[in-house]
């Protein structure tokens, strides 16, 4: 790699000057003073006697001219490190070379994302649980792991009891249990609501739902029968609204494939001495030291509070009945026993980090997760209106994610008309997909964000639609290019910025790893796009003239469109043809 050649030149020059140091190379924060930057010296003042500037000096004294290299000293103490044009065709050649090579890790990681229910309608929260966690399937499969997706539908408990509570309170269940009514989504859709405004009401319906609930989940027929149909037809709606939005998942599991092995960790819990009876619930202590310390009390009567509360985790409910964690901790447990991954990682809301915490330390104390296996939760902000508050429908209710993408879609379509281009649903969904996939990305995964359907839409500035537009323009130059010569003979600023811009994108997907946040692909994949338009507003492709200077211009396209291409492909984001 070409910046780790400068490092190495630098941390050789330091051994020639006995220099004890170690030195290290980022990209400049002044692109157009200097290619890369090295800022060690400071640090290494105080610790050597000398002046930070003195240092930098030695150091680029003893590096002697360079082929690919011109380094030079700045004051205060940077060291300046530009490309020659030797340089330059080396990282070129290097760019085309990483997006042909193929990475192959021994390490698997489980992705746990996406999570919606069966029997309701998808929420604008599923959306972001479906845009992050598809993304980082993605991009720890080009990174060469193995990759095994999972959606974990909330598929066992109290929605499907409460569908048919209701129609069996509309005298309508046993003729869905007998076949004469079908079970379709408009069904449950209607069902599930209505059946939830009730049971706020009426005691008797709300004990009859759970009464169904604990009836399918016993395999009691012809319960479990329609249970399994329930099931069936959610599934087959939600993964049409996956196809559209470009996600997939290895695993379609959830909740009922856990629930037979939660009787087998809460007696792994109950035979290693980790639970006990608190308040008539089974619960296991996972505060660490520093964590959980009482507080004295100002009176006998005030309750117990504490510093650094981090609460025991309930594994089973005082009626014997089952939580959400007891099936969390089930789920890692059949994923190792059949799976076997190096890794956990799961997407969902960061109000969750509290509960997966414990969870994760409850599995570490019970040996259910290996000491050497990691568990991971990221946990993402809410999608907010201009208000700054959580984007609700005017009755409070959280927003249908087919509502959320029948806006954007729409938008897209104004877009493309003000933009005198003929389309069809198609381009409309990979437009709108992009614009909020982009949007969302571009957030640091915990925090909130606002939700601006006219920017998120637009085909200028930080946009997903701006970059698809970039993409479709580099298409329509090689489509009428033809066939040319690879050659990477650079000689403009403008031409070296757009390479610049090729390294930091390709160094982008190891820094994402790192942080667990995709924000970085986006910027440097929007800086790459913003660069060529540079290049191409400024200079002439097809009519240069000069044969060698056209075919490096086309070489420095094609090399742009295949980097935003695989950009596009680890953020889920469709590149169309025309726009």
């Amino acid at each position: 790699m070409i910046k780790e050649n400068a490092q190495k030149l630098l941390n050789d020059a330091a051994k020639k000057a006995k220099i004890d140091g170690t030195f290290s190379v980022g990209f400049s924060a002044l692109p157009k003073l200097c290619d890369f930057q090295c800022n060690s010296c400071f640090a290494l003042a105080k610790k050597l006697g000398k002046a930070p500037f003195e240092i930098a000096e030695e150091i680029v004294k003893n590096i002697g001219k360079n082929e690919d290299f011109v380094f030079s000293v700045a004051k205060p103490a940077f060291i300046n490190i530009s490309l020659t044009q030797n340089g330059q065709k080396k990282l070129a050649l290097e760019v085309e070379k990483q997006g042909k090579e193929k990475q192959e890790k021994k390490q698997t990681i489980f992705i746990d994302y996406g999570g919606p229910n069966i029997g309701k309608a998808m929420h604008i929260g599923h959306m972001r649980s479906f845009n992050i966690g598809e993304a980082f399937k993605r991009l720890y499969k080009k990174l060469g792991y193995k990759v095994i997706s999972d959606i974990f539908l909330g598929d066992w408990g109290m929605p499907m009891g409460l569908i048919m509570a209701l129609l069996e309170k509309e005298n309508r269940l046993d003729d869905f249990l007998s076949g004469k009514e079908k079970v379709t989504i408009e069904v449950m859709n209607y069902a599930y609501p209505k059946a939830s405004r009730i049971k706020e009401e009426d005691e008797t319906f709300k004990k009859r739902a759970e009464e169904l609930t604990l009836a399918f989940q016993r395999k009691q027929q012809p319960y479990f029968d329609f249970w399994k149909e329930l099931r069936r037809v959610s599934v087959e709606e939600i993964k049409k609204v996956c196809k559209g939005i470009n996600v997939d998942f290895d695993l379609w599991n959830g909740e009922s494939n856990a629930s037979e092995y939660i009787e087998t960790v809460i007696n792994i819990f109950k035979d290693k001495g980790l639970a006990y009876i608190s308040e008539g619930a089974l619960v296991v202590d996972v505060a660490e030291e520093g964590e959980q310390i009482p507080i004295p009390k100002k009176s006998e009567n005030e309750p117990q509070r504490y510093e650094n509360p981090m609460p025991p985790l309930m594994i089973q409910k005082s009626n014997g009945g089952e939580l959400y964690a007891t099936s969390d901790i089930a789920t890692i447990y059949y994923r190792n026993k059949f799976y076997h991954p190096d890794i956990i990682h799961y997407f969902t809301d960061a109000r969750q980090s509290q509960r997966f915490t414990q969870i994760f330390r409850a599995c570490k104390k019970a040996g259910i997760s290996p000491i050497d296996q990691l568990l991971w939760h990221t946990g993402f902000g809410t999608l907010n209106g201009k208000d700054g508050k959580a984007l609700k429908t005017r009755n409070g209710g959280n927003v249908a994610l087919s509502d959320l993408l029948e806006m954007l879609y729409e938008k897209a379509g104004q877009k493309l008309e003000q933009n005198g281009t003929q389309y069809d649903d198609d381009l409309k969904r990979m437009i709108g997909n992009a614009a909020l996939k982009f949007a969302d990305l571009s957030n640091t995964v915990e925090k909130d964000y606002i939700f601006d359907l006219d920017r998120f839409t637009s085909f200028e500035g930080k946009t997903g639609p701006y970059i698809q537009y970039t993409a479709c323009r580099i298409k329509s130059i090689l489509a009428k290019a033809g066939k040319f010569e690879n050659r990477f003979d650079f000689y403009t600023d403008e031409q070296k910025d757009v390479l610049i811009s090729l390294s930091k994108l390709e160094e982008s997907y190891d820094q994402a790893f790192i942080e667990k946040s995709l924000s970085g692909i986006c910027s440097t994949l929007y800086d790459l796009a913003k660069n060529f338009s540079s290049f191409y507003n400024s200079e002439h492709i097809l009519s240069e003239e000069d044969e060698k200077k056209k075919q490096t211009k086309l070489s420095l396209s094609k090399l742009t469109l295949d980097a935003i291409s695989r950009a596009c492909e680890v953020l889920a984001i469709e590149l169309p043809d025309k726009m």
